[in-house]
């Protein structure tokens, strides 16, 4: 069986946890800029991160507004992406505007990026 493990009697597609650990990564990065940024008089109009795929070597940025990487981080399984960086069998396109995508985690992978979100770290410790 390539590309999954057996855990405690349960199969499990490696696949989409590596992509979704990526995902995560990528993420953290992006709210370190954006922590970063708060101390600011005064947030630009856009805001350049980097690309949140599964592709662990993207190193794409994307530019969006204050508000808009609000609405996706208010959902722990939303991530922002570059169009053409989707990957369907774990993810699905839930907003589509220029220049990036908005993309939600289904099945075990989003498990995995809720538990590693870092606004949920904070929230509950």
């Amino acid at each position: 069986m390539l590309g999954r493990s057996r855990t405690l009697g349960v199969v499990t597609d490696t696949r989409p946890r590596r992509i979704a650990l990526n995902e995560a990564q990528f993420r953290e990065i992006n709210e370190t800029l954006r922590d970063s940024l708060d101390r600011l008089a005064h947030l630009p109009e856009q805001l350049s991160f980097v690309c949140e795929c599964g592709n662990a070597d993207c190193r794409d940025t994307i530019e969006v507004t204050p508000a808009a990487y609000e609405a996706a981080r208010a959902d722990a399984r939303r991530f922002l992406i570059r169009p053409g960086h989707e990957l369907l069998d774990v993810e699905r396109v839930v907003e589509r505007h220029d220049g990036y995508l908005v993309v939600e985690k289904f099945a075990d992978a989003a498990a995995i990026v809720e538990e590693a979100d870092p606004r949920q770290r904070g929230s509950t410790g």
